[in-house]
């Protein structure tokens, strides 16, 4: 690929990305235009300091006029004052800005990720996820607030010190600006490399803290299986292979970067010896020798700082990238338009109408299944690992959309129905009870922000677990870190219940919440399990046979297909799959329990 056709791809990838930052930008449109304003004053008063060291050299020190000198003094020290202001100034304003978009890019990239769907999560990894929102920002903190100054700066100067240069003497700077050939061909030799370098760099820190997430994720597993040396093992490898994404950045710059200061030393070799020897006349002075020197530093120090900033800003650039990338796409689950609301009270008939479904093309996951849950029923869902239980929850929940047929509540398709509101009217507990870092109370207002102490208190004494949230050691104000790691397995389920119970949905499906408990705390679950369900439309996948007689109704699922649906005496009496599963559980000492269900 030649650098003309890399270049047009690059700036039509980063189109999308640039013309999004944009629009974010331009209601502060103002202080962008004080931050130019303040750019080109602080360039122009550096600009014009070698022209006063020029008169203060050619009028006074050689043509002998004392007030030259002290007209030079006083112009010098104002021009420098005018550059602190300015620059100043500029890198608060600059500064200012970035921040304020940074902030709202965080909270637009936050807000996007809970409108995402389900599917999404599925492919996508978290620790990524957590990359766009850490080490991306990171690298777009950077250039606004260091590289954007840099580059508009140097860019003043560059030009304004070439125009310059053409008006003191045009012989001289062509003389020295013989570099300039020698400096654009390394320049943009070093772009192409250093582009592909710094993407590698962002692709391998991502790996990085993917690693490092799920290892601290899955620390008790690590430290069961005593794995940690494995682990370290692996976390080498990823590490490695940063290391070497980072080192190749470096070998590219420490070839560069010495390369650009050489040519500086060439240009004023060139510049004294054209200059001091009078090659072009006496209209070339001793002072604009020593202003041409100090104008090609002009010339070179904003080229090095473009050189240094341009790694900077491909690692923002390709950060930028990302996060609009992210942000470009769309729910996989549509929200519908003006949708009515539910007829009130809702009644709670889950209805599946020849529903298939596949996470995957290549492999379905349910075949056409037909069933109706009536009001106020409870259903227990019973079958094998994969055999499509949760993923018949999932749809009910729609955290996916069938891939054919129709999932309906009260006889309306859910696709029909507000997703805020259908999170309020079907609502699912877990198996196992997540969360979120701090206090119970916050925990179990979750699921009902709006409800009073009051509230919380009476619906905690109703399920029966007042008192257990009053015996901890800050009562409802106790904190808990994240997922809930200060408290038992028990205790958390029982907070996930109280949740579920305080939000009050007219639909509750629950991943059989007792199957991993103790049989002391496994009693006090299940009576705050009775209590929540009553009254209401309840799915619960069964994990124990206990819990299936339990249900009013079993369904059984098996290979994605409803194979059996009836009453547990039923379904004994038929001799069937469930009759078989029932008779291995009679024969145990202790209930039968089909293994957990795993994500389909």
């Amino acid at each position: 690929m030649n650098e003309e056709t890399r270049t047009r791809r690059e700036i039509e990838a980063a189109a999308p990305s640039l013309s999004g930052m944009w629009k974010m930008l331009s209601p502060r449109w103002r202080v962008i235009a004080v931050a130019s304003l303040a750019i080109c004053l602080f360039a122009a008063s550096n600009l014009a300091r070698p022209i006063v060291i020029q008169q203060a050299i050619d009028d006074g020190l050689i043509g002998g006029d004392g007030s030259a000198i002290v007209v030079a003094s006083i112009l010098f020290l104002a021009l420098a004052f005018a550059g602190y202001v300015f620059q100043a100034l500029s890198t608060y304003t600059v500064t200012w800005v970035g921040q304020q978009f940074l902030r709202d890019l965080r909270m637009r990239l936050f807000t996007h990720y809970q409108r995402l769907s389900m599917s999404f999560f599925d492919r996508e990894s978290s620790g990524k996820l957590v990359a766009r929102m850490t080490a991306d920002m990171n690298a777009l903190t950077d250039v606004l607030n260091n590289g954007f100054l840099m580059v508009v700066q140097a860019l003043f100067l560059l030009l304004g010190t070439v125009v310059i240069l053409f008006v003191l003497s045009w012989q001289l700077a062509l003389i020295s600006l013989i570099v300039l050939p020698p400096l654009v061909v390394a320049t943009a030799i070093f772009r192409v490399y250093s582009a592909q370098a710094y993407e590698a760099v962002r692709d391998r820190i991502s790996d990085v803290l993917v690693h490092m997430q799920e290892t601290f994720a899955g620390m008790r597993v690590v430290q069961a299986y005593a794995r940690e040396g494995h682990n370290v093992e692996r976390f080498g490898a990823v590490n490695e292979l940063n290391y070497e994404a980072n080192l190749r950045t470096v070998r590219i710059s420490s070839m560069y970067i010495p390369f650009i200061e050489w040519l500086g030393g060439v240009g004023v070799g060139l510049i004294l010896y054209f200059g001091g020897r009078g090659v072009f006349g006496a209209e070339v002075s001793v002072g604009t020798v020593a202003a041409f020197i100090f104008y090609l530093n002009f010339i070179f120090q904003p080229i090095q700082q473009l050189s240094q900033v341009y790694d900077m800003l491909q690692s923002g650039t390709a950060a930028l990238n990302k996060i609009f990338g992210l942000l470009a796409i769309e729910p996989e689950l549509k929200e519908p338009r003006a949708a009515p609301p539910l007829a009130r009270p809702v009644r709670g008939e889950l209805k599946f109408d020849g529903v298939s479904f596949a996470y995957t093309p290549e492999t379905v996951v349910l075949h056409s299944v037909g069933v109706t849950i009536e009001p106020g029923q409870r259903v227990a869902l019973v079958g094998p690992t994969g055999a499509g239980k949760s993923t018949m929850a999932k749809l009910m929940m729609r955290f996916y959309d069938p891939t054919e047929g129709s999932v309906s509540l009260d006889g309306r398709d859910l696709r029909g129905v507000a997703t805020a509101e259908l999170r309020r009217t079907v609502i699912m507990v877990p198996q196992e009870g997540f969360l979120f870092s701090g206090t119970i109370a916050e925990n179990i207002l979750f699921g009902r922000p709006d409800a009073t102490t009051e509230e919380l208190i009476a619906a905690c004494q109703a399920l029966g677990v007042h008192d257990l949230i009053e015996s901890l050691p800050s009562g409802y104000d106790t904190m808990v870190s994240y997922r809930g790691s200060r408290l038992s397995a028990g205790e958390k389920q029982l907070v996930s219940v109280a949740r579920a119970f305080l939000a009050d949905p007219p639909v509750l499906i629950l991943d059989e919440a007792t199957s991993s408990l103790d049989p002391g705390t496994e009693s006090l679950v299940e009576a705050a399990i009775r209590r929540v369900l009553a009254g209401r439309t309840s799915v619960v996948i069964a994990h124990r046979l206990s819990t299936a007689e339990q249900a009013e109704r079993v369904l059984v699922v098996d290979d994605g297909r409803i194979i059996e649906d009836g009453t547990h005496e039923e379904l004994v009496t038929r001799d069937g799959y469930y009759a078989a599963l029932h008779r291995k559980w009679m024969e145990r000492s202790q209930p039968f329990e089909v293994a957990s269900e795993a994500p389909d």
